[in-house]
């Protein structure tokens, strides 16, 4: 391919991901007759032969030259709309209404009739739809949560449960085995192993999406990681909706039975008439035409002549959850009022598998009670504080749980809760925390020479750990072999506050240098997330932390430096955040060491940069912010959600002159944004955007620029801070501009392939590209690949890619080469890292 060719099929694929480029263009939102936006509407330019499709929220953007164009909008289900559309400069805005086709629909539904009246049961749903799928604008009710997990473990030796026969030790004991023991240790497993959380709160809503959480009781049996506990947003699905949201719970939304092109989704089947307080219930089953992520199956209740949702009961597919390995969801109606009703209670099934062996099943249940349609909330009640819980809840008692509890405890629940309890007590009674400390304190073989050494304090929240005798040994690329101690110490205060101190000193067999730093890091403010940080200490510095793993057991890209940093960071308005830091540096040459070590038998040995010894004061002013910050408050401490919209960030960076001895001089300012897209059925977009310039370089040196990391042979780096085909480690002293843009489809292009489908892969694109002014330097990437998630655990899952990328700059010729990547999910975010 011609170089020119080549560069020019870069910009396309590039600029079609980045689909908001500079020009003529035309964008809009295509809506239905009851003002629903209509997602993947295809729209097409007759001039141009060419054309888009409406996103998720049904907005589209498309960049042409000027000119008169018929434009052409079509959804199956839809009647098609021309309209001629006039593209000047600028942006042009154009939306449109499209109306609901029955001629394609009723010929489905015609010939599905003549097998099963269900079909006509759910048009008339459909059709009626409109009245309940805002109901209710406003509403106060009280909220109880209950989350249970049980851990199932299949016996190796099936041995009947109830049992006449009374069995006797074969090694020839004259006492036999006591069946009633045998149960009640069985029982006192099952109670050891359920974990289980109580809330009770009062929940405020207003449409569409405003909504504030109370908590007035909070309590924790066990361990709570596994457990599905939701906030509201997070289970409010609206299967009126054409599509329902399925936040932390799967990768892509399900399309409603209720949809408007449910039809073509799913067939239906009439299983049973019920006749429930009076009214008319249509039992009616679910079953996908083909199965995928974005379909569920199972059963949907009507009631006759309102034909609105009785109840539902769902299950969604396996290929599309996140964490869990099967899920199931129920909702059940009741009527308010003579127009309303409301799903007053949700149960969610749910498990994960660790091996054949062990199954961990959960149920949450939500239950509304007191409820207040269209409750009238003060000004600005509703803000982005969507939960609080109150300093009370987590200290209210048995009798507050047995009189708010609408739901039953199970036996084995209440025997976990009374277990529990009794537990709770006598862990928190001094004598047990000494004995535990004590315990804990002891000093063993194992601790001294594998595993190290801790000291607890259980009343202080206090800890302290050195390091074992085998960790003593450690390894720098500069010099190999070191010898020395490491030392934390661990500070929890009642109010939130926490405290962490960590020490190291060590001395360089080779060379017989002393090292060593001193670190600190104190939150002081749990609430407006401030906290300071500081170290001091002697070590090898990488002059490009950030580089290709080979560059970094190079030599050459480490100095010697003694510093000193103090930092501070905190949120001064909610989603703004500034952090201030200073450090000085004392920068010398390692021209003087002995640096070999075992990496020059495999790595070809380099030699240290050479250069004169520099004092260097810098110091760093960060400010970002996330527009609409969501965030929850609890007792002692803030807990960020997340948000909707981009993080911005602008970042200013001044070495000092004749500061503190400084020797040098420069100031760089840099501004960045980041976003993660969530974009329905298309799957979930990332980009990151940024820039910089040093403004004033009179005396910058090479530790100080701004560098770029070179890519790996064959290891895929994360896409949103780095280039895959990179062949040098950049360096700018002056304005650069950087991009990167990746989009996982999540099954969206292959879901309708059966025999792919059956081999889990996804589809994964994306591209990226930097300028530096520096020698005009520009490059250009994109890349497409497949990924596969592979369960590594109850909840861990790796994520294994291969990708495709092809690359291309104004100092090389294109060229081409295949990645892998490996990444583990975050399970506290519920999020990849790319």
């Amino acid at each position: 391919m011609d170089k020119m060719l080549f560069r020019l099929f870069l910009i396309i694929v590039f600029c079609n991901i980045f689909y908001q480029a500079q020009g003529q263009s035309v964008k809009g939102i295509v809506r239905d007759e009851k003002h629903e936006p209509l997602p993947f509407v295809n729209i097409f330019f007759k001039q141009l032969g060419t054309g888009t499709t409406t996103n998720f929220e049904g907005n589209y953007f498309f960049t042409t030259l000027p000119g008169t164009y018929d434009v052409v909008f079509s959804s199956v289900g839809y009647e098609s709309q021309t309209i001629q559309i006039i593209i000047g400069d600028g942006i042009t805005t154009e939306d449109v209404w499209l109306k609901t086709s029955s001629q394609e629909l009723d010929e489905i539904i015609i010939k599905s009739k003549r097998k099963d009246p269900a079909y006509e049961i759910i048009q008339s749903a459909i059709d009626n739809k409109k009245k309940y799928f805002a109901s209710i604008q406003s509403f106060k009710s009280q909220v109880y949560l209950k989350a249970t997990e049980e851990l199932d473990i299949k016996e190796k030796q099936k041995k009947k449960e109830k049992s006449s026969i009374i069995e006797f030790d074969e090694g020839g004991s004259d006492e036999p085995t006591d069946p009633f023991e045998v149960e009640r240790q069985k029982q006192m497993r099952d109670v050891v192993n359920l974990n289980m959380v109580e809330i009770q709160m009062e929940l405020n809503y207003q449409y569409p999406d405003k909504f504030k959480e109370i908590r007035n009781g909070y309590k924790a049996y066990g361990n709570k990681s596994g457990l599905f506990i939701p906030h509201y947003s997070e289970t409010d699905f609206n299967f009126y909706q054409n599509l329902v949201e399925l936040k932390g719970i799967a990768e892509t939304p399900v399309i409603s039975p209720l949809s408007r092109t449910a039809i073509l989704s799913y067939k239906y089947k009439l299983e049973d008439i019920l006749h429930e307080n009076g009214v008319v219930v249509y039992k009616i089953k679910v079953i996908p035409r083909k199965s995928g992520n974005s379909t569920c199956s199972g059963y949907i209740y009507i009631n006759d002549q309102l034909w609105n949702i009785n109840r539902l009961d769902f299950n969604l597919n396996k290929g599309g959850l996140k964490f869990y390995d099967a899920f199931r969801l129920k909702q059940d109606y009741e009527k308010l009022d003579s127009t309303t009703w409301i799903p007053y209670r949700q149960e969610f099934f749910y498990e994960s598998k660790q091996g054949k062996a062990k199954t961990f099943k959960g149920n949450t249940i939500i239950r509304h009670s007191n409820f207040q349609k269209d409750f009238q909330f003060p000004p600005k009640f509703f803000n982005n504080e969507v939960s609080i819980t109150t300093k009370t809840a987590l200290e209210q008692d048995s009798t507050f749980w047995e009189a708010s509890r609408p739901e039953k405890l199970t036996e084995l629940q209440h025997k976990a809760v009374s277990y529990r309890d009794s537990v709770e007590k006598v862990h928190n009674s001094k004598p047990y925390l000494d004995s535990i400390q004590a315990k804990y304190n002891e000093i063993t073989l194992g601790e001294i020479f594998l595993h190290g050494v801790g000291f607890r304090n259980m009343a202080e929240k206090r800890d302290i750990y050195v390091n074992s005798l085998i960790e003593l040994i450690n390894f720098e690329v500069v010099g190999g072999l070191r010898l020395g101690p490491y030392i934390a110490y661990f500070k929890r205060y009642k109010n939130g506050k926490l405290l962490a101190l960590n020490q190291t000193l060590n001395i360089g067999l080779r060379n017989m240098d002393v090292q060593g730093n001193f670190r600190g890091w104190y939150r002081y403010d749990p609430f407006k997330l401030a906290s300071i940080d500081f170290s001091v200490g002697r070590s090898f510095a990488s002059i490009n932390a950030y580089d290709a793993y080979l560059n970094q057991l190079s030599v050459s890209n480490y100095i010697l430096h003694d510093f000193l940093h103090l930092g501070q960071k905190m949120e001064l308005l909610n989603g703004l955040y500034m952090r201030i830091s200073g450090s000085y540096h004392n920068r010398q040459s390692l021209e003087n060491y002995n640096t070999r070590s075992i990496l020059n038998e495999v790595i070809e040995e380099t030699e240290p940069v050479e250069f004169e010894p520099y004092q260097a004061f810098i110091t760093g002013l960060r400010f970002s912010f996330t527009p609409a910050q969501r965030y929850m408050t609890e007792p002692t401490q803030k807990v960020v959600l997340g948000s909707e919209f981009p993080t911005f960030s602008l970042f200013y960076k001044k070495g000092w002159n004749e500061v503190f001895s400084s020797d040098i001089d420069f100031d760089y300012v840099e501004f960045s944004i980041n976003q993660n897209l969530i974009l329905g059925m298309l799957g979930n977009s990332n980009y990151t955007f940024q820039t910089g310039k040093f403004i004033n370089k009179k005396d910058l040196r090479f530790m100080d620029v701004r560098r770029f990391r070179e890519s790996d042979p064959l290891l895929y780096s994360n896409p949103l801070h780095s280039f895959q085909q990179l062949d040098t480690s950049l360096v700018a002293e002056d304005l650069f501009y950087e991009i990167h843009y990746i989009h996982h489809f999540n099954g969206a292009l292959i879901n309708n392939l059966p025999l792919i489908k059956k081999l889990k892969i996804r589809v994964v694109a994306g591209a990226g590209a930097i300028w530096v002014k520096d020698g005009n330097y520009h490059y250009q990437e994109a890349f497409t690949g497949l990924e596969r998630i592979f369960k590594i655990g109850a909840r861990r899952r790796l994520r294994l890619g291969v990708y495709g990328v092809v690359a291309d700059s104004n100092k090389r010729k294109p060229d081409s080469s295949f990645k892998i990547s490996f990444d583990i999910i975050d399970t506290w975010k519920k999020e990849w890292n790319y």
